[in-house]
């Protein structure tokens, strides 16, 4: 990545840092400052990508599209939130994600441990979650995300690198939180979850933590073989 890239990136950390704590603090003034951090952490996260050039230059679309996707569903997630047109637009961002990984090399062993851990993950959370979205009449659209952030999850544990992997599986931890807030625990009358700040501040750190590891994965990660 070039310096510019790196800055960028510490400009994401920072404003990611300040949405931590407006999301722990949960103020009527930190709702504010939630609204300008949250988003801005992605848009600093755009910026990387443009001006930083990946191993694999065909993956850089594809990673801009899973971005932009992000932000836009974290704009659409903003308290009181609107869940499906947020579930769209990650779910645009996850399939974008895809396409980048299978642009990398992969191997049929980590291809394996990715679908047995996507599996364990989908007859455990993933089953209690699409059953309690269910009782609100949103088991499809949530058991359609689920397959596609599990399947996005796959494919970057195929190609082995640590980063994506990680990266990929606190993605899928973090929308299991926000699920897990959204259909088991319920919300209150100002849209945020009954799961108090705790749950919150679990789902943005490794929202924050996933997207900054699929980006770094994708740009410093293999070429295509």
């Amino acid at each position: 990545m070039t310096p510019l890239g790196w800055g960028l990136l510490a400009v994401a950390a920072v404003a990611a840092v300040i949405d931590w704590w407006a999301v722990w603090a949960e103020t009527p003034r930190a709702r504010l400052v939630e609204r300008v951090a949250k988003p801005a952490t992605l848009l600093a996260l755009i910026g990387v990508a443009v001006v930083s050039t990946p191993a694999n230059p065909a993956v850089q679309p594809w990673l801009l599209i899973g971005l932009v996707g992000g932000l836009a569903g974290d704009i659409l997630l903003l308290p009181p939130g609107r869940l499906v047109p947020g579930l769209v637009a990650f779910l645009v961002g996850h399939l974008a994600y895809v396409v980048a990984f299978l642009g990398l090399t992969g191997t049929g062993a980590w291809l394996l441990l990715g679908v047995a851990i996507a599996a364990i993950v989908a007859g455990t959370v993933g089953l209690r979650l699409v059953r309690a979205a269910g009782e609100l009449g949103l088991r499809l659209p949530v058991g359609i995300y689920l397959f596609v952030i599990s399947l996005m999850a796959v494919v970057a544990t195929r190609t082995g690198i640590p980063a994506a992997i990680l990266g990929a599986w606190l993605f899928v931890a973090s929308d299991s939180m926000l699920g897990w807030g959204e259909f088991v625990v319920g919300k209150s009358e100002d849209g945020r979850s009954r799961g108090g700040p705790g749950l919150r501040l679990g789902v943005i750190t490794t929202y924050h933590a996933a997207q900054v590891l699929l980006v770094l994965a994708l740009l410093l990660g293999a070429p295509a073989g």
